[in-house]
């Protein structure tokens, strides 16, 4: 089974656990390209799109 690592919280999860997450930022950081593990992307970034 494959893992990946949280972007947020480092924690090594089940790939099919994550969240893939891009956020355009239109500055110098461009496309942040990231995979979260669902408790960080529920508690941490879905209350920022209710």
């Amino acid at each position: 089974m494959a893992v990946e690592a949280c972007g947020m919280c480092s924690r090594e999860v089940p790939f099919d656990e994550t969240v893939h997450v891009l956020v355009h930022t239109h500055g110098e950081s461009g496309v942040i390209d990231r995979y979260v593990c669902r408790t960080c992307y529920e508690s941490e970034l879905e209350p920022l799109f209710e």
